[in-house]
């Protein structure tokens, strides 16, 4: 899988917080595809010689960002690598079967990436991100400006919140979407009291999505009733800026 850095963490982080994003859905699909190619003999399992093997190739992923150490750092040869491995799927095969079904292998590395995640670097923007206002309230500042690392996370958190609201995978999304997307956005800053819930807004629900409509037109410029990635990311980048300013 072809990430950049920034990515990969929003990519992982939403991944493990919400089993029915699409994140998840990627991450279960390179996981099952790693355990296929260790699927030397087609049976559906793989053997404790091949689960070495298997390991190696899920570690690819975060070894690449930096974000997982090399097996050359871990052991001090591949005999104690090989060893440590074979311990790692004693622990799996519970039934000593002598081999580890995809169920086991998917429980196994999804509950191992779980306890990295902790490892990653600060989440500003998720929903379980634990920073203060100050923190998010610098981060969201140098967030503003396109060339920065900052930058870069919002952009991939903005695209996680439009790839939810794009049900159909077509590229676009509806008024609905939209609505849901902009709640799905505002929990960070009303985190910090720093954007009013929608029911200090609106009477009711109804008067909330026409209001959201309202945004929606000015967006949808050819009026086909949609609107693609890059207008989302455009108004919600655009109204960034406009609260930062407000800060002071």
């Amino acid at each position: 899988m072809e990430m950049q850095k920034e990515e990969f963490v929003v990519w992982v982080r939403q991944a493990m917080r919400d089993k029915k994003s699409i994140a998840y859905q990627e991450m279960y699909h390179f996981l099952t595809q790693c355990f296929v190619r260790a699927d030397k003999q087609l049976t559906g399992r793989v053997s404790k010689y091949n689960f070495d093997s298997l390991v190696e190739e899920a570690a690819v992923l975060p070894r690449k960002y930096g974000f997982a150490p090399k097996s050359s750092d871990m052991y001090p040869n591949d005999g104690a690598r090989k060893k440590a491995r074979e311990e790692q799927f004693d622990a799996i095969d519970t039934t000593k079967q002598g081999y580890i079904s995809l169920e086991d292998w998917i429980k196994w590395a999804t509950n191992h990436i779980m306890g990295k995640v902790k490892n990653l670097p600060k989440d500003y923007l998720g929903e379980g991100s634990t920073v203060s206002k100050t923190e998010f309230v610098d981060f969201v500042k140098r967030a503003t400006d396109k060339s920065s690392p900052e930058y870069r996370e919002l952009y991939f958190f903005l695209l996680s919140t439009f790839q939810s609201g794009d049900v159909m995978r077509t590229g676009e999304v509806d008024p609905i979407s939209f609505d849901k997307m902009i709640e799905a956005a505002a929990a960070a800053p009303r985190r910090h009291g720093l954007a009013p819930k929608s029911d200090s807004m609106f009477a009711s629900d109804r008067e909330r999505l026409e209001k959201r409509k309202e945004y929606f037109v000015t967006m949808d410029t050819n009026k086909g009733g949609t609107i693609s990635f890059d207008e989302w990311l455009q108004y919600a980048y655009e109204h960034i800026v406009e609260k930062v300013a407000s800060l002071g």
